[in-house]
């Protein structure tokens, strides 16, 4: 009979040293805040990033906020790390700025590509991305970032030209999260469709799935959707119920 084989010896595990802690992955801050060229937001009376932040800052004092207004690339460079270095990762970042499907004008320097943006902010690993911006809702602009940003799990953006009042239903989304951890479909639904009604605004929620390998028909035919009901802004409530202004 053939001898009966002896087991391999198992690899023994290094020993812990004494005093040496176990690294763990610190918890993902809450929010990271970007305004764009924030002077020229400033300028066009557009600089509801740091107004914003200000705001959730106050009603959420507990939440890891943090707000970046770039200028050049070499100082949001060193922004950016700054913010890495105290907080981390961030659950979900809002970026404000002027854009279009092709890219961002992420700083004075001019206009990045959305892949040159997602470079920008995979280190932060998000999985919620909310743009204030121009036609950052097309399937062409989300695509680019869900490749760049690997944790990246929904995009909340508007696919045609965005307008001030056409804005807060994402502050109410991110709302939403910060509260409770999570968004409810339903209301977010509901909520954008309630913001089209009133301000003509459209916002779409982009998942990972929805812009893989196969997709590309149906993400050029939401694109169609979103042109042919980009009506610009109206203000339905001030049609209905005008406000009386008072005699000059």
């Amino acid at each position: 009979m053939p001898a009966r084989r002896k087991p391999a010896p198992r690899p023994r595990r290094a020993k812990r040293r004494p005093g040496q802690i176990e690294q763990r992955r610190q918890p993902r801050a809450h929010l990271l805040i970007i305004e764009c060229d924030s002077r020229r937001l400033a300028a066009d009376g557009l600089n509801l990033g740091s107004a914003f932040g200000r705001l959730v800052k106050t009603v959420f004092p507990e939440k890891g906020i943090a707000i970046v207004q770039t200028l050049s690339e070499q100082k949001l460079k060193e922004d950016l790390a700054n913010v890495f270095r105290e907080h981390g990762r961030f659950r979900s970042i809002l970026m404000v700025g002027h854009s279009n499907e092709a890219g961002l004008v992420l700083t004075t320097e001019g206009l990045r590509s959305w892949s040159v943006v997602g470079n920008w902010l995979q280190k932060f690993e998000p999985e919620f991305c909310f743009l204030a911006a121009c036609r950052a809702g097309k399937s062409e602009a989300v695509r680019d970032l869900f490749k760049r940003i690997k944790t990246l799990r929904q995009i909340y953006a508007s696919p045609a030209a965005l307008y001030k009042n056409q804005t807060p239903p994402l502050a109410a989304l991110i709302g939403m999260l910060l509260k409770d951890g999570k968004i409810d479909e339903e209301m977010s639904g509901a909520l954008r469709l309630v913001n089209y009604v009133l301000t003509g605004g459209q916002l779409y929620r982009w998942r990972r799935a929805e812009t893989g390998p196969g997709e590309e028909v149906k993400g050029r035919l939401l694109d169609g959707v979103a042109s042919l009901f980009d009506q610009g802004t109206w203000d339905l409530l001030e049609r209905l119920l005008p406000r009386k202004h008072p005699p000059s």
